[in-house]
């Protein structure tokens, strides 16, 4: 996507464990289950050796759960009425999957230009520019034993 310029498909790059971030979650009340199930959904996706770990240790034969995890796409799609904090506990869940995982989490919001100026195949393109972008950042990061670094 040579005529993108990345700096224009994301507002900012939020960087996790972040005090101000745990403020914020902290104060989304009313979700407390979502901001729990979220957060250890994500634990999942961003440390895919954790469930494994613990299978060993609490359910040595939970192999085909393992195997359901391990296939499961790595997206989360938050759902709701205008006002309840989708966005606020988008941008500051990542500090509690941080600190829960113990290690550092980078979130890439989208930027509103990145829906485009209404072009057909416009959105997607962009859209598809900024995955590739963030899934090029994180093979930067990968591991050969998909165990999550470790702060």
């Amino acid at each position: 996507m040579s005529d993108t310029n990345i700096a224009d498909l994301f507002e900012r790059r939020l960087t996790f464990p972040d005090s101000g971030a745990k403020a914020r979650l902290d104060r989304l009340v009313g979700i407390d289950d979502a901001k729990a199930g979220l957060g250890k959904m994500l634990g999942v996706l961003v440390n895919a050796e954790g469930p494994k770990e613990w299978a060993a240790r609490h359910h040595p034969g939970a192999s085909l759960i393992l195997t359901h995890l391990a296939r499961r796409p790595p997206l989360v799609i938050l759902a709701g009425d205008v006002g309840t904090g989708k966005t606020e506990l988008a941008e500051t869940v990542g500090d509690a999957v941080a600190r829960r995982e113990k290690i550092d989490v980078t979130l890439f919001p989208m930027s509103l230009s990145t829906r485009g100026s209404g072009r057909v195949g416009e959105m997607t393109k962009l859209v598809s520019a900024a995955f590739d972008h963030v899934h090029e950042a994180a093979k930067k990061l990968h591991r050969p034993d998909r165990k999550a670094r470790v702060r």
